[in-house]
């Protein structure tokens, strides 16, 4: 499984976020036999910085003073010099994307239906669109047909309409799986059964408390 978490972090020299960032993942590491007995909070196994589409996009202003001259997204920025109009864009333009490919899926195959309806998740599986899904995503390169899409059950998760689709992205655009506090709290949209919905409530309310040169980072996580 794989998942993306934001980490705050305090003010720090971009020289040292690498090792700030180590430090405040390692707790959470399942391969740390040290402490003993099996840690249940210990939620990964390694991690990797955010890459291309998943890593911040920047203002101008960040990226004249943190990356002159190179490319205007980064894995880890201080919140004043993130751009979190153009992610939100982002989120939207992806979520229009997915349900119009989608329904131009579901126009070929009529009748694709959600996988509470069946027994078995094989025979969900059998159907033509889930399956034309399922096979895009077993070669990652299509834009919108992921894993986690099928996953999430289109035919469930699209059922409100393109408007709602795209609306609840832009909500959940800044949201990641977990996040880490800056005082270490590990929090997950399974924290308090809490689901996405509020999860990104709370993430947008626990970025808007914290000062403009915290660091935000954001990581791809293998469990």
């Amino acid at each position: 499984m794989h998942f993306y978490a934001t980490v705050f972090l305090p003010s720090t020299p971009p020289a040292d976020i690498a090792a700030t960032l180590a430090a405040a993942l390692a707790p959470y590491d399942r391969d740390n036999y040290t402490r003993g007995l099996y840690d249940p909070s210990a939620t990964w196994d390694r991690w990797e910085p955010a890459r291309d589409a998943a890593a911040f996009p920047l203002l101008q202003r960040g990226l004249d003073r943190l990356r002159p001259g190179r490319r205007r997204v980064a894995f880890a920025a201080p919140k004043a010099a993130i751009d979190f109009a153009a992610e939100r864009d982002r989120a939207v333009q992806h979520a229009a994307g997915e349900f119009d490919a989608w329904a131009k899926l579901t126009a070929a195959h009529p009748g694709t239906r959600p996988m509470p309806d069946f027994d078995s998740q094989g025979e969900w599986l059998a159907q033509p669109a889930v399956q034309a899904v399922a096979t895009a995503a077993a070669t990652q390169r299509h834009p919108y047909f992921t894993f986690s899409f099928l996953l999430a059950d289109p035919v469930a998760t699209l059922a409100d309409g393109r408007h709602a689709h795209v609306a609840r992205a832009a909500a959940q655009a800044l949201s990641t799986y977990v996040y880490i506090t800056l005082t270490g709290d590990w929090l997950s949209e399974e924290t308090g059964n809490r689901g996405a919905d509020q999860h990104a409530l709370a993430l947008s309310s626990y970025l808007a408390s914290v000062a403009p040169d915290t660091i935000l980072a954001r990581v791809r996580c293998h469990a």
